[in-house]
């Protein structure tokens, strides 16, 4: 059973200055009217014990070793041993395995054009595959035995099919601006009570379907939120929110028994599955197969959650999402790639379930959406990626023109 325990006292992501022109967490009753209707809340440091630490993100201590790695190395040999003829296609929503001499049916394509330049890598593409993934998701700690690491990723990519919305409709009392709102305030929650990255991908899963399984008002909508978040954290956390300091969040507008009935009934509309595989596992993958080095990790980070406040991306894959926020981050940072490395993001850029038009439109949203993050009024996301641990990516330069940014896509 996981233990209980609340936050600390440090101030929400420590940049929240006089100029970002927003308190510390905004309550939400007020949220459906003026906008300057919002009112910081003030932190009581006799209500808060000390929670654990904040870990270091998991990618950050074991990315650089992938840095020295080199995939025509000399050991080539001992990768391929084994040689597997299986390739993927998707087709119909669903992935399934086809003859790697056989048609590779669209859109998801594991030989990218860009091997073209190297045909001897063609041949060598499925085993080549297979070995980087089983050592990027060792070294990403997202499998404890390589044995099974294929296996694992293989069920990554099927089961993603089977958690998406067919639609991004909302049900006719919300807005996407209200969901973003909601989507905002979560983001502040998650920071202050350092919870893991997952956690947030999670609790915006459960809201994006609950929003639609579970009969929902307006005014209970702050509500669902942090029962999602709570959720969440019971299925990624080792310490858990109290109740009780959950209510005090949300100015205890809503009561303990209002919220303990609100998380019976999200489990129900459910039906208790709260499985999901985030869109960040696939974007961290990605990543270490291609040597991407750590500002463009940042940046594809920055660019996947900017995504969760677009109601729009509700609709596609995790590994489409992720695909496109890497592609787009490689296009804003313009970073020369060495020869292995540009062999690796070959191999890398052909891991995704999806047509080069869905992955242009998702970069085109994300670039609209990293464009006005300063301007707009849901901006935690844009100070929680302006930091020096963050490498201050949210303020590049190659993020404030718009026109310029929609041009990469194209």
């Amino acid at each position: 059973m996981a233990r209980t325990s609340f936050y600390d006292s440090k101030p929400l992501l420590d940049l929240h200055k006089a100029d970002e022109r927003r308190g510390l967490i905004r309550t939400l009753p007020t949220v459906f009217g003026p906008t300057d209707c919002w009112q910081p809340v003030a932190v009581s440091e006799s209500r808060l014990v000390p929670a654990k630490r904040e870990p270091e993100p998991r990618w950050a201590s074991v990315l650089p070793s992938l840095y020295t790695d080199r995939i025509l190395s000399a050991k080539m040999n001992s990768i391929f041993v084994g040689f597997s003829d299986e390739v993927w296609t998707y087709s119909s929503g669903s992935i399934s395995p086809a003859k790697a001499d056989g048609f590779l049916e669209e859109p998801l394509r594991l030989y990218p054009r860009s091997l073209q330049r190297f045909p001897g890598l063609q041949a060598l593409v499925p085993s080549l595959l297979r070995h980087e993934v089983e050592i990027a998701l060792e070294k990403l700690d997202l499998a404890w035995d390589r044995t099974f690491a294929w296996e694992m990723f293989l069920d990554m990519m099927r089961s993603q099919t089977w958690h998406t919305l067919p639609n991004a409709e909302l049900p006719r009392h919300f807005t996407d601006a209200t969901r973003a709102v909601l989507v905002d305030w979560l983001v502040q929650v998650h920071e202050l009570m350092h919870f893991e990255e997952e956690t947030l991908y999670l609790a915006i899963h459960l809201l994006n379907r609950s929003l639609r399984q579970v009969k929902v008002t307006t005014a209970t909508l702050q509500l669902l939120g942090i029962v999602c978040l709570f959720l969440a954290a019971k299925k990624e956390e080792c310490l858990l929110p109290e109740v009780s300091g959950l209510c005090y969040l949300m100015d205890h507008a809503y009561t303990k028994h209002q919220l303990l009935r609100m998380e019976r009934k999200v489990l129900t509309g459910l039906k208790f599955n709260l499985s999901y595989c985030p869109p960040l596992h696939f974007l961290l993958l990605l990543a270490s197969i291609s040597r991407c080095s750590a500002q463009m990790v940042w940046m594809a980070r920055y660019l996947l959650e900017l995504s969760l406040l677009e109601g729009r991306c509700v609709v596609f894959l995790p590994m489409q999402l992720a695909g496109a926020a890497l592609c787009l981050a490689r296009q804003v940072l313009q970073e020369p790639l060495t020869p292995e490395g540009e062999a690796a993001w070959c191999l890398a850029s052909g891991i995704h379930a999806g047509s080069e038009t869905v992955l242009l439109r998702i970069m085109q949203i994300l670039a609209a959406a990293a464009a006005k993050a300063l301007a707009q009024e849901t901006c935690a996301t844009f100070i929680k990626f302006s930091s020096p641990e963050t490498m201050h990516v949210s303020r590049h330069p190659g993020l404030k023109n718009t026109a310029a940014l929609l041009g990469m896509c194209t």
